[in-house]
């Protein structure tokens, strides 16, 4: 069952001498002149429920020239009284409203039953949009549950960030390196041109016409011994016979290496290879260049191809956040965050409308506090008449109560505090 405070009544609890409220409805207005006693009203109601947490917030929680401060909060199913004196830690107690009988049911463990109650402690909402960026995600991430953790996913998609980086950097020093290398001339072959396999070519082709001129001369000299043994066949007649079966068998054998000379391989044009040769060093160097451009394009193609893996694991990583975030049940629709802070409707909340930002912050702190619904605004003087329009709705929607501070000096506002008392 939702709480709200019946009945409060303190007694030199800071500024206050002694104030009984027993409140009506659910926007509850503290007002009166400044340093009046209306902060000390809402710090009596966070002192009593909060235990620890408020004591090391207040240093000197008895009003000066007094012995002994007591809160006492009447929550309608749980009465909750805490002390405090000059010469001990205090007293908290926790217990039932009387039956009819007159008896009460007091809980051993009272803070631990508060602690409970408070759940993750009612806040002032206002106190929300002056939070930094950090701080408003901090809020909104212990207000909901998560399937993942923040933190954690921020590391390491700035891990994978950092390296994309790295590897963005080498692609730029890759393209400014690729830029100043020369593209390779159409034609230039992949591989260096040897100049001693060219040599050895050159080598190969003199000894080859070598073989072939003297093949060449061979036959000129034994045209020349033909025409000899026909002059002498005029000069010897005794020796026709012979000379002529010589004459024959060499002609013959001429014919036949002639022929076989004819129909033999032609000879090979050694000035292509010369020329070939005077120009390898020159191809070779377009060759190491067309290589280099080749191995850098290749480099900076892999290092491109890394970098987009980093991308699109970033993509996934958002993703996986964006999916999370959707699938959370947030306190108001259309909210969110990222790494930059708390979003409304997609848009930064310090860019949201004040009447926005308000919803927000006090639908954050309502979810904050199923229970005990009990909100605080201490700067409720800042609230204009649509602002206040907006709280009292809130507030009667959701069967809260919730108790402004503001500074008044017609004594004609809501709750009246003047030196420490309720102005009667």
């Amino acid at each position: 069952m939702p709480l709200h405070i019946v009945n409060l009544v303190a007694e030199n609890y800071k500024r206050l001498v002694a104030v009984d409220i027993t409140p009506d409805g659910n926007i509850v207005t503290l007002s009166g002149r400044n340093a009046q006693g209306k902060s000390s009203v809402l710090d009596a109601i966070f002192a009593a429920l909060a235990g620890g947490e408020a004591s090391r917030a207040t240093k000197q929680p008895i009003r000066d020239g007094q012995d002994v401060a007591v809160v006492r909060l009447d929550l309608g199913d749980y009465i909750v009284t805490r002390r405090w004196t000059d010469d001990d830690a205090g007293s908290l107690t926790v217990e039932t409203p009387p039956t009819a009988d007159g008896r009460k049911q007091k809980y051993s463990s009272p803070q631990k039953l508060l602690d409970e109650l408070v759940g993750k402690r009612a806040f002032d909402p206002l106190a929300f949009t002056r939070m930094s960026s950090a701080e408003q995600v901090a809020t909104l991430v212990a207000t909901v549950e998560l399937p993942f953790d923040p933190a954690e996913l921020d590391r390491e998609r700035a891990g994978v960030f950092d390296q994309r980086t790295e590897i963005n950097r080498t692609v730029k020093q890759l393209e400014g390196q690729l830029g100043g290398t020369p593209k390779p001339v159409d034609g230039t072959p992949e591989v260096e041109v040897s100049a001693a396999d060219i040599i050895r070519e050159f080598d190969l082709a003199r000894e080859h016409n070598a073989a072939l001129d003297n093949e060449m001369r061979n036959l000129e000299l034994m045209q020349s011994a033909v025409e000899q043994a026909k002059a002498r066949v005029a000069e010897l007649e005794a020796e026709l016979t012979r000379a002529r079966e010589a004459a024959t068998n060499r002609w013959d054998d001429y014919q036949a290496k002639l022929v076989k000379f004819e129909a033999g391989p032609e000879r090979i044009d050694t000035a292509e290879i010369s020329e070939r040769l005077q120009k390898v060093e020159q191809t070779n160097v377009a060759v190491r260049a067309g290589q280099e451009h080749r191995r850098i394009a290749a480099q900076l193609a892999a290092k491109r191809e890394e970098a987009a893996r980093f991308t699109l694991e970033l993509q996934a990583i958002d993703k996986r956040k964006s999916d999370a975030l959707a699938a959370v049940k947030f306190p108001v629709a259309g909210l969110s965050f990222d790494e930059s802070g708390v979003l409304y409707n997609g848009i930064p909340f310090s860019q949201a409308s004040a009447a926005e930002q308000l919803r927000v912050s006090v639908a954050l702190a309502m979810a904050s506090n199923p229970q005990l619904r009990i909100l605080q605004v201490r700067d409720g003087s800042l609230l204009d008449s649509d602002s206040m329009k907006v709280l009292t709705e809130l507030a009667e929607k959701n069967d809260f109560q919730v108790w402004v501070e503001v500074v008044d000096e017609s004594g004609q506002v809501g709750i009246v505090i003047e030196d420490g008392q309720v102005k009667a």
